[in-house]
């Protein structure tokens, strides 16, 4: 009967997922696509998979899970994504496209969190997210802190660079054909743009570092399935702007991405009882 309830509360989540997925594309003018919908609700199965096995591992309150997960969506799934968008393809128009579609992505990460918050409750919900970053902060000197987080964010333009370059060779021709929309920043942009989303990665994950009561490989494996499900593999999956065919080649970079970082930011930021 747990196994069926489980099955079902995913379930639950990857319609109510693939349902405001299916509401943004409308509202964006869209039309309403049988493929758009089947690969939402996938991607929705996968990030319900990951809420259910992630958010048992801590024991926030109902509505302090619900915070923790608003940020790591809104900022891994959709903002930082929009960043990368704004400056290497054409699909915002104008600031103003950029900033609607910005208040879009709160209010449905929003209700995403509070879904997740309701079916995938923690093991024993008796802590306050306040709490938990108190005594998390006091595990070290606010020094150790300030160049661990200064570290943890500049380190992403690196690993960023390293697996980008790797498969140039693939990509760099769709990127510099501009009947595709895509389009390749100066490096003057290119590098404070990955400075500024590594710093995001790092602040939006310091609260679920904070929370998860873990083994340092399962803190590991957590801040790289966050980094890659919602922040690459689903978002990739659904039907969008990018060619087909360049879109393994940033699978597995991203991949890559999300395993080297996530091990840099669980060697710096995790607890140390982890």
């Amino acid at each position: 009967m747990r196994n069926k309830s489980s099955l079902g509360r995913v379930l639950l989540f990857a319609l109510g997922y693939a349902v405001l997925e299916l509401g943004v594309r409308l509202f964006g003018g869209g039309q309403i696509a049988l493929d758009f919908l089947a690969w939402s609700f996938a991607g929705g199965i996968l990030i319900a998979l990951l809420l259910a096995w992630m958010l048992p591992k801590t024991a926030l309150r109902r509505v302090d899970l619900i915070a923790v997960v608003w940020l790591v969506l809104f900022i891994v799934a959709r903002f930082n994504n929009m960043l990368e968008g704004y400056f290497f393809t054409t699909v915002f128009a104008s600031v103003s496209v950029f900033v609607s579609e910005l208040f879009l992505s709160l209010l449905t990460t929003l209700v995403q969190a509070v879904m997740a918050g309701v079916l995938f409750p923690a093991g024993v919900p008796s802590r306050s997210l306040v709490s938990d970053l108190f005594s998390y902060v006091e595990q070290r000197q606010l020094a150790s802190w300030t160049w661990r987080i200064v570290v943890s964010s500049l380190m992403y333009f690196p690993v960023y660079f390293v697996f980008g370059a790797l498969i140039s060779p693939f990509v760099v021709p769709y990127y510099t054909n501009p009947s595709l929309g895509l389009k390749i920043p100066p490096f003057a942009v290119i590098i404070p743009l990955e400075f500024l989303r590594g710093f995001l990665y790092v602040i939006s994950l310091l609260p679920l570092l904070a929370a998860i009561r873990a083994t340092r490989r399962t803190v590991f494996v957590t801040v790289a399935s966050v980094l890659y499900v919602p922040g690459a593999l689903v978002p990739l999956m659904v039907p969008h702007s990018l060619p087909a065919e360049i879109l393994p080649f940033h699978l597995v970079e991203i991949l890559a991405d999300s395993i080297a970082y996530g091990a840099v930011i669980t060697w710096l930021l995790s607890r140390k009882s982890s």
